[in-house]
């Protein structure tokens, strides 16, 4: 039998309210429901009080640990940054854990390896992508500068950078994925952007100014 599974939110809401004991559950406090526009649970009435967080990291433990458990509670936290919930962890009985554990040190040696070769895969299509992010950057930008839209392509593609070139769209090659990368290389590279920041201006301020040298310069590298 598949294990239930249930969510524990440290709610980003100001006040929240039990629906069982109708105490309030405040601002960064456990709410277990679907979301937080469900109704829900504080954690001292749910039957996770005597489980225990395995932190994220390990997606053997993870896996394992939830097959196991009676229960398993998945634990979000807001990031206020990126504007979305993050898992922090989920909440199992202490057995499954063990049992867990007990079976990654048994196939360590052969999970590391795949892992190895996962990882070399990985790697290969990540140098692949940018050469052909490169590719249509340059097919969008033909009079772009010779060899700038590898330039390009490796910062807007960074690895956990969060930049366009990582984003479900621009791996599709859109268009406005393309135009947003161009952009930003044209912002700090062709113009005087990055200079003004600590006179006095703020950063919206400087990006208006350089706007128009910006498009400028997109329109002569299009052509």
């Amino acid at each position: 039998m598949a294990t239930t599974s249930q969510n524990i939110f440290l709610t980003k809401k100001e006040k929240l309210t039990c629906a069982n004991c109708k105490r309030p559950i405040r601002k960064g406090h456990p709410y277990v429901a679907e979301s937080e526009n469900h109704k829900g649970i504080c954690f001292y009435c749910s039957p996770f009080t005597n489980y225990t967080l395995l932190a994220p990291g390990n997606a053997a433990m993870t896996r394992r640990s939830k097959k196991h458990s009676t229960l398993c509670a998945v634990l979000w936290e807001w990031n206020a940054r990126r504007k979305r919930f993050q898992r922090k962890g989920q909440f199992v009985e202490d057995q499954a854990i063990e049992k867990a554990r007990f079976e990654c040190e048994q196939d360590q040696a052969i999970r590391a390896e795949k892992n190895r070769k996962a990882a070399i895969i990985r790697e290969q299509k990540d140098k692949e992508y940018i050469v052909l992010f490169a590719y249509a950057i340059r097919h969008r930008y033909p009079f772009c500068p010779e060899k700038r839209e590898f330039e390009i392509a490796l910062h807007a593609c960074e690895k956990y950078s969060g930049r366009v070139g990582r984003t479900a769209d621009a791996k599709e090659f859109d268009a406005k994925m393309i135009d947003l990368a161009v952009e930003a290389h044209i912002r700090h590279i062709e113009t005087d952007y990055d200079n003004q920041f600590g006179k006095g201006k703020r950063k919206k301020e400087i990006r208006s100014d350089v706007k128009s040298d910006i498009v400028r310069v997109m329109r002569q590298w299009k052509g």
